[in-house]
């Protein structure tokens, strides 16, 4: 588990707030000792710490599992006033008369590079015909042509940045602007696991209606908000709740970027909620189980119209790859 630990004494940080320059502290320990260095940096002054024993593996499907870490990893920084190495000394010294093997290592923060570096990970993204833009880009800096999505990156799942939704987004353009479909008009879509709400504002930004579902009150409550922040909530109906089998309505395009398993087990409730000469766009598969999900769209009725595949983050000795579909009811 990540453990973290607020210092009581909150004098010292106040004093600090103007200074320019923190220290990180990283303290790699064995497991059972990890408890007693995060005290250790406390008393020494440490600004909170924060203690990593575990860590999370990836496979080339879906799943993850939390393992313990061979060693303990706790964090903790301190105040510019703070000698970083008379610090780290004294911290090797109570390490030793406590018989604590660790291995310290420390880092430089710039008050005004840690206050800001998080929104590098941010920047503007062209993807297909929308241009993300995150809530401190100023409206100068958007090109006219494009269709612009503002979005805080902060409120839920579905930035854009993630192969998944970057694809989900292409493909809505596409749909949309290409050619049009015989006895198909795109004015209402559903968007199955809205998360973010970026995919239903995406769909109101191109003129549809959209009904966005999803069983989490967190993203619920980004998509309103964020739908409110691109001047659609009135073309957005937001719904709390889970699958697709919560109306009977039929739509000529239902966008679900969901994973894998939920694909396959709301295949057919997918399947009744797209019309006749309908389009269902579905993303969120790991390559290695993109076959699985389209045998069981097959099964319910769909064909597959298109498929999608994007490389991902590096994990290991491998790279992430992400599938994504468009299925038609025909």
């Amino acid at each position: 588990m990540n453990i973290e630990y607020s210092n009581p004494d909150e004098n010292a940080q106040d004093s600090a707030a103007n200074a320019t320059t923190w220290t990180q502290i990283e303290v790699t320990c064995a497991l059972e000792h990890a408890e007693a260095v995060a005290q250790i940096l406390l008393d020494a002054g440490g600004s909170g710490v924060q203690t990593e024993d575990t860590q999370i593996l990836f496979d080339q499907s879906e799943d993850a599992q939390i393992v313990p870490r061979e060693q303990a990893l706790v964090t903790s920084y301190f105040a510019p006033e703070i000698n970083p190495q008379t610090l780290q000394s004294e911290l090797q010294d109570t390490f030793a008369r406590g018989q604590i093997e660790a291995q310290i290592d420390t880092k430089e923060l710039h008050e005004e590079d840690w206050a800001n570096s998080w929104r590098e990970n941010f920047p503007a993204l062209h993807i297909g015909p929308f241009l993300i833009v995150p809530p401190w880009e100023t409206h100068e800096e958007v090109e006219d042509s494009a269709i612009v999505i503002r979005l805080d990156p902060g409120l839920a799942f579905g930035t854009g940045q993630h192969p998944t939704t970057r694809m989900c987004l292409e493909l809505l353009g596409e749909q949309f602007q290409g050619e049009p479909l015989p006895n198909r008009v795109l004015d209402r879509v559903l968007d199955v696991g809205c998360g973010s709400g970026i995919l239903s504002i995406a769909c109101a930004k191109l003129g549809a209606e959209v009904w966005a579902s999803d069983l989490d009150h967190f993203c619920t409550q980004a998509t309103t908000e964020n739908a409110r922040e691109n001047n659609v909530e009135d073309c957005i109906h937001v719904v709390e709740i889970a699958g697709a089998d919560w109306t009977t309505e039929t739509f000529p395009l239902v966008v679900a970027n969901l994973m894998s398993d939920l694909l396959i087990m709301l295949s057919a409730q997918l399947f009744a909620r797209v019309q006749e000469n309908g389009s269902l766009i579905v993303s969120g598969i790991s390559a290695p189980r993109a076959d699985e999900v389209e045998i069981a769209m097959h099964a319910v009725g769909f064909n597959t119209q298109h498929k999608r595949e994007q490389d991902g983050e590096v994990r290991g000795d491998y790279t992430e790859r992400w599938t994504a579909f468009v299925f038609g009811k025909q």
